[in-house]
């Protein structure tokens, strides 16, 4: 049985763009979170939702006494977790540590992190979003964030499918830093889009690349290399057999182009997962 009532007004956790319904939820929230979480979590606000949502007066009342102190992020959190009792009084110390060491990072770094999430967490228009805000008002001097943050924009565009300005990313990301994966990333990017005519005309321009176009080559051989032995290859073989005989697939009514979607929607996920992150 959980602890408190289930909230009928769910609490916006601004951290992570999720509505919470129960303490059971926001203390997962706090846990897999832990690094994007500062001052900010210290509020009025989540103690009247606990209240008066779920039902928690005492622990509610604790954190109002402790919002009133001007008390510590990792303080407060740690009071939810204690309080509910989900985790261990080890983990519980290792989410505080977690909290209290990351308040050294500059706000940048805590914008970071929270496009870092976005991305990790397959939500890549907003963590694209964050990324260009970031680099709005990042300054000059922030080489290394700024190169980190490039890189992360190619992968969210990859993520997408934009080949194109994935390159452009990745390229700007290695001028600025000189980060060898976001240039082999850059020649991956470009290989997607490119076709190899124009590919392989680049890399002449370019001969400083030609040992990092190799080892993308070997990874693009590896990739094809993997999804010949596949049951998606071995779907397509089937499914050309079936067009060029003029029926539908292995006796099935489903037609051609609808399973070719749907295999095509399938690898698009897989793609996916597989870009560097």
């Amino acid at each position: 049985m959980g602890t408190g009532n289930y909230a009928e007004t769910p609490y916006f956790f601004e951290k992570t763009y999720v509505n919470l319904y129960s303490v059971e939820e926001l203390c997962y929230c706090l846990v897999e979170n832990a690094e994007l979480l500062d001052q900010d979590i210290v509020n009025e606000k989540l103690a009247r939702w606990l209240d008066e949502q779920c039902d928690l007066s005492q622990l509610a009342h604790a954190l109002y006494s402790l919002v009133n102190q001007k008390g510590s992020p990792s303080a407060y959190v740690g009071m939810i977790l204690e309080y509910v009792g989900l985790y261990s009084a080890e983990e519980v110390v290792r989410i505080e540590n977690v909290i209290k060491n990351n308040a050294g990072l500059s706000p940048y770094e805590k914008q970071k992190a929270k496009a870092d999430y976005m991305l990790q967490n397959k939500r890549y228009v907003i963590a694209m979003e964050q990324y260009d805000a970031l680099l709005a008002q990042l300054p000059e001097k922030e080489i290394e964030l700024r190169g980190n943050v490039k890189h992360n924009l190619g992968v969210a565009n990859a993520k997408l499918f934009m080949f194109e300005h994935a390159a452009e990313e990745f390229m700007e990301a290695y001028r600025i830093s000189g980060n060898a994966e976001s240039l082999r990333q850059h020649l991956m990017a470009r290989r997607m889009y490119s076709k190899d005519k124009d590919y392989i005309a680049y890399i002449a321009q370019n001969p400083n690349y030609h040992e990092v176009s190799l080892q993308v080559e070997r990874l693009v051989e590896q990739a094809k290399g993997q999804f010949d032995a596949t049951e998606e290859n071995r779907m397509l073989f089937t499914l050309q057999v079936c067009k060029e005989e003029g029926s539908s697939t292995a006796g099935n009514t489903v037609p051609y182009y609808r399973e070719i979607e749907k295999l095509t929607n399938s690898l698009k996920e897989a793609y996916r997962d597989s870009v560097a992150r």
